[in-house]
């Protein structure tokens, strides 16, 4: 579904995303999933596999299709030209039993790289902020792997600069459950970051690691926000003042890491951003402009954390291992819902039409779709 604007508006928006650096900073980009990815999916399943692990192997299978059959690298590379998006943050290690581990983590990046080298014309692998200038220049597409947990490397620094050292430039203090570093934003208590997390914060400091708070606790993201000597982030957030659920953020916390000289990502995730079954765009709108007027325009762009396709027998059986990740039965997690203007990644142009619709302005909306993240990855990062 295409969001219908008037001509003069949607001439504007079309030329804004097509002139634009656009970065979705959190996105797993292209939502391809074959035919052969769902019948191992399905075969899997069937033998009591879990749905994570599921998709562990079906990425395997997209990988090796994007390796050695060019029509999917074709319809890959078609997928993203629809969506017309710079560059994505990708997170590495997200599956699997049990997901965020040292091996999960490290399968993510060879899947990652692999892909990359299935697409030497037409992906950057981006470590510094040069490397999404060029994409833009070069009408190519940047990859930034990015972990959402820390334990990946536990209490092992030297495995952190391993996964430096493979490219990894964004960390997620926690995921919605307690670690080493701290408390998650599901946790039943909300104690701050550790002794550990204080020193890993510093330590990411030095390293040009830009630290993630999305699904930290709100101690645990204070904590970070008065520790770090760099810009914060919420790579992939929305707000709690316009739905009060635990993965969202308060005014108060939002303002603070925009103080920082942050970053605010705002997700379309829908059962996220709003309560009930009315929800669209219009509502991931109506967040981006609350970020705003909390954070100022320098600081808000747009994480979208959603757009995966994905056959209802797995997205059911997803629903029903969400516990594993600390998502309980009040946090509404549907891998079936649908937004009737976002159903897939390839209808990211919406976000640039509703953006437009909402009345910002062309330098606004060029800041909010990737210059402002952009400004905070180069200061921290490189």
């Amino acid at each position: 579904m295409t969001v219908a604007l008037e001509p003069r508006l949607e001439e504007r928006a079309a030329r804004l995303h097509r002139e634009s650096i656009v970065v979705d900073t959190l996105s797993g980009g292209p939502p391809l999933f074959t035919e052969k990815m769902r019948q191992e999916a399905l075969r899997l399943l069937g033998a009591g596999k879990s749905a994570m692990d599921a998709l562990l192997a079906t990425e395997e299978i997209l990988v090796d299709q994007l390796a050695s059959d060019p029509q999917a690298r074709r319809d890959y590379l078609s997928a993203w030209d629809r969506a017309g998006v710079t560059c994505v943050s990708a997170t590495q290690g997200g599956f699997g039993s049990p997901p965020f581990s040292f091996e999960s983590g490290l399968e993510g990046i060879a899947a990652t790289t692999r892909v990359l080298d299935a697409f030497p014309e037409d992906l950057v692998k981006v470590t510094r902020a040069e490397d999404i200038r060029r994409a833009h220049r070069e009408n190519k597409r940047g990859i930034i792997l990015n972990f959402q947990n820390t334990t990946h490397f536990g209490l092992a620094l030297k495995r952190l600069e391993l996964f430096y050292r493979l490219g990894i430039r964004i960390v997620q203090l926690t995921y919605n459950m307690r670690n080493f570093v701290g408390d998650g934003c599901t946790e039943r208590t909300d104690a701050g970051l550790s002794h550990f997390g204080l020193e890993l914060v510093r330590r990411l400091n030095d390293m040009g690691v830009l630290i993630d708070l999305s699904h930290c606790g709100t101690q645990t993201a204070w904590d970070a926000i008065r520790t770090s000597r760099q810009p914060v982030a919420f790579t992939h957030t929305f707000c709690k003042a316009l739905s009060g659920h635990d993965r969202g953020k308060t005014d108060d916390l939002l303002k603070a890491v925009a103080d920082t000289g942050g970053y605010v990502g705002i997700l379309v995730v829908p059962f996220f951003i709003a309560g009930g079954p009315e929800v669209s765009l219009a509502t991931f709108a109506d967040h981006v402009a609350h970020a705003v007027e909390v954070c100022g325009i320098d600081h808000v762009g747009v994480g979208t954390d959603w757009g995966a396709v994905l056959p209802p027998e797995v997205a059911d059986k997803l629903n029903q291992e969400m516990g594993a990740i600390g998502f309980r039965p009040e946090h509404r997690v549907d891998w079936n819902a649908k937004l009737p203007d976002y159903q897939s990644w390839e209808d990211w142009p919406n976000i640039t039409r509703r953006l437009v619709e909402r009345g910002f302005s062309d330098e606004e909306v060029q800041k909010i779709l990737g210059l402002n993240f952009l400004r905070v990855f180069e200061q921290v990062v490189g």
